[in-house]
């Protein structure tokens, strides 16, 4: 039995009327990966967006919702991708990032062609339905994983990378971490993902909408606002070792390997300077944790410090990604980090 649906749908201008009022009953009329291509006033060009990679990541597709259910025409043809809709489908709706028993989407889009599991199929679709447009820029959409300022991020700081992320945020993370993101993918067209903010924050909705609006009708996307963005450098992954668990609290829990302070998504929104508390860990083990930098080398050691049973930042860094979901700080990573001066 397939948990994901092997069939692309396609639709065009005349199905947006047809489209439920809702952006939760619009969801249930989808049933895997579905393209809607939406013909603008200048033919000769088309603009792609990706949504719902992640099923509990709404914003762009609420932002599209709203798009297709409006009279807009868009300047350029606009092909719209929602990538994985039967994760969003599945209850509690809106809150699984993948199927149960399947593997994160955004983490298989450099699979081999002998991967024949159905996500890696899915991510195939997916970039064979961008491709066969030939766009002139790419806007990949997402929420984080926790409390967060809108940020872009990207494999490259091109001016028109800068372009495309000015329209949503003035900030942008470069990484050089290979994942198996659909950014880190070569369409011949300048790609960036937009993280809008958290999921159930009403200013990400925003972000994602006005963010399209500006995508959609303006004659030239890339019009020198780079200097707009200020871009980080260089993040580190930071993971747990192994089977290590942990928690999140406002006093030292027994039952986890490490214990994050529970307010620690606020330092999604900040600097964090050196010597700033994060959390617990017993000084009798080695600490579980692992942060990989871009060349593939654990920098724990220079990024955190243990004393005396406390966890401390040891130099200044951005935290970003910052979740306290069980399930993503224990499958996927913790937060990314970069060094700041």
């Amino acid at each position: 039995m397939n948990l994901l649906n092997p069939e692309v749908k396609y639709f065009d201008d005349d199905f947006r009327s047809q489209i439920e009022p809702t952006a939760l009953g619009f969801l249930r009329q989808l049933n895997g990966l579905t393209i809607f291509d939406l013909k603008g006033k200048d033919t000769s060009r088309t603009r792609v967006i990706t949504t719902l990679i992640h099923g509990n990541e709404p914003s762009g597709f609420i932002a599209s919702h709203l798009w297709l259910r409006s009279k807009s025409v868009p300047l350029t043809n606009i092909r719209i991708v929602i990538c994985n809709p039967e994760a969003a489908r599945t209850k509690p709706i809106f809150t699984n990032r993948y199927l149960a028993r399947s593997q994160d989407l955004n983490r298989v889009f450099s699979a081999a062609e002998s991967d024949t599991s159905e996500v890696a199929n899915r991510a195939r679709q997916i970039k064979r339905v961008v491709s066969e447009v030939s766009p002139e820029a790419i806007i990949d959409m997402h929420n984080t994983s926790g409390v967060s300022p809108a940020f872009g991020v990207a494999v490259n700081d091109s001016e028109q990378v800068l372009d495309l992320v000015s329209l949503f945020t003035n900030k942008l993370i470069l990484t050089g971490l290979s994942i198996g993101a659909i950014m880190e993918e070569s369409f011949n067209a300048p790609i960036a993902t937009i993280e809008c903010g958290g999921s159930n924050d009403i200013y990400s909705h925003q972000v994602a909408t006005d963010g399209l609006h500006e995508y959609f009708t303006r004659e030239n996307i890339f019009d020198q606002h780079a200097d707009r963005v200020q871009v980080h450098r260089h993040p580190i992954r930071v993971e747990l070792v192994g089977d290590a668990s942990v928690g999140f609290s406002h006093h030292s829990l027994p039952t986890t390997d490490i214990t994050l302070r529970a307010d620690i998504e606020q330092l999604n929104r900040q600097i964090t300077p050196a010597g700033e508390f994060i959390g617990w860990c017993s000084p009798e083990q080695a600490l579980p944790l692992k942060a990989i930098d871009e060349q593939g080398v654990d920098q724990i050691e220079q990024l955190l410090e243990l004393k005396n049973g406390c966890l401390f930042a040891k130099q200044n860094m951005h935290m970003f990604m910052i979740t306290t979901t069980l399930e993503i700080a224990t499958n996927d990573c913790l937060f990314y980090a970069t060094l700041e001066e």
